[in-house]
């Protein structure tokens, strides 16, 4: 098939023109303009976004949509790239970086006098700041003056009306960068490691320090202003159909979704979620974070509610009727997990974890299905895992699934080995996993 052969050529195309490997990580993302301001660190390469729009010709008439839009990368690329751009992000947290990361420019120039200002005031208020309200785990892990040097920036953001708002945005966005390198103790991948005690960086400095990144960056990319792309993105769940947006709309979908390697999404990023008070303890982070999302942990839900529930009856009878070849499939491999678990004693339940992580994606093809064009491309970003030892090639299962809900095909190519720097954990399995790049044709 003609389709076939252009999808093969493109990923010949990658592989004679950078290392594939590269592609799949956001270490690209570390370095380069406005990416960095905050590269989430399960992110994909803003280059490999770039090769693909440009390899297909996605130009200022056509609109790519990205059902987990996260912290910006397909946003940024077409803005630079003049490639109108629409993404869903149920993570109200990403939302929130994501739209300061793809809205418009200010005046760098008065970027920097508005730190200033913002930074005298809070030279002259820190240390009257109340820790008392604070969640505990901020108090843990961050020197007490950086946390009020903090919280003091945090509130002059919400109250002080001589700042114009469209430059609160990058003045919070400074601020969260700075959060990791204020903390005693690492928070960066992706939890805090107790372990790995440091010295701190001072607030002030590391908050100035980046306001002068951010004005850089733009000062490079001012050019992007005078493009005629569009971002839009929305808070919102992509396992339920966004009414905002139309049928057959896209021209091509770039995604990277969640991985049934159980990351939680929540508990990564509680640190920030506690510090801007988008929640204020566990209960809340569920609420507002973990449900609105996929199911890709062990901690997404109780395990009371699936007890001694069949597989069958975990997918549910609309998921095996609408997809009974792959419905044998996942049910195949939720045995073999729990032959495994038992053997083995844990009482981590990754067999309801892979039941209900299919069942979601299944729910997400659907929607990336009636958004994309007839005969576009959505190419996924996805690593495999191997839950109690079992290997769930997710890259495969997700292609079968998609084919099965009525895409023409798919295509996978993998990009990279990953976990092996977990090798040496004494009760990690010993199975080589890989990330790959799924490309479905609609």
């Amino acid at each position: 098939m003609l389709e076939d052969l252009e999808v093969q050529n493109f990923l010949n195309h990658l592989e004679n023109n950078g290392k594939l490997e590269r592609l799949a990580t956001s270490s690209d993302n570390k370095k380069a303009p406005v990416h960095r301001w905050f590269p989430f660190f399960v992110g994909f390469s803003h280059n490999l976004v770039k090769e693909t729009i440009n390899y297909f010709h996605i130009n200022d008439s056509c609109l790519l949509f990205d059902p987990f839009i996260g912290s910006g990368t397909t946003g940024v690329v077409g803005k630079e790239l003049d490639v109108n751009i629409v993404g869903n992000e149920s993570n109200i947290f990403l939302y929130k970086i994501c739209k300061v990361k793809t809205c418009s420019f200010v005046d760098p120039q008065k970027l920097i006098i508005f730190g200033n200002q913002l930074l005298k005031k809070a030279s002259t208020n820190w240390r009257k700041a109340d820790l008392s309200n604070e969640n505990v785990l901020l108090n843990k892990i961050f020197p007490q003056d950086n946390l009020k040097k903090m919280i003091t920036i945090r509130e002059i953001l919400k109250l002080d009306y001589d700042i114009p708002g469209k430059f609160k945005r990058f003045f919070f966005l400074a601020l969260t960068m700075s959060i990791p390198k204020l903390s005693s103790f690492s928070i960066n991948v992706p939890y805090v490691t107790w372990r790995c005690k440091r010295k701190s960086e001072e607030t002030f400095n590391a908050f100035k320090k980046n306001i002068s990144i951010i004005s850089e960056d733009m000062k490079k990319q001012q050019f992007v202003e005078k493009t005629h792309a569009a971002v839009k993105v929305y808070l919102h769940d992509s396992r339920k159909q966004n009414l905002q947006i139309k049928n057959s709309i896209a021209d091509m979908i770039f995604t990277s979704p969640p991985y049934l390697n159980n990351l939680d999404y929540g508990e990564a990023l509680k640190v920030f979620l506690y510090f801007w008070r988008i929640s204020k303890n566990w209960n809340e982070i569920t609420k507002k974070i973990r449900n609105p999302s996929i199911v890709s942990s062990t901690t997404h839900y109780h395990k009371g509610d699936f007890f001694k529930k069949k597989s069958e009856e975990i997918l549910g009878k609309q998921f095996i009727n609408r997809l009974p070849a792959i419905s044998n499939e996942i049910i195949s491999k939720i045995e073999h997990i729990r032959k495994e678990k038992e053997r083995k004693g844990t009482g981590k339940s990754f067999d309801i974890l892979t039941a209900l992580y299919f069942k979601d994606m299944s729910k997400v093809l659907d929607e990336m299905k009636r958004i994309l064009k007839n005969n576009g491309l959505a190419f996924i970003v996805i690593g495999d895992s191997a839950p109690c030892g079992v290997h769930i090639p997710t890259d495969t299962l997700l292609g079968e699934m998609a084919i099965e809900l009525g895409f023409s095909s798919y295509t996978l190519k993998p990009l990279r080995i990953r976990g092996t720097k977990w090798a040496s954990l004494r009760y990690r399995h010993n199975r080589e996993l890989r990330e790959s790049l799924l490309i479905l044709r609609r």
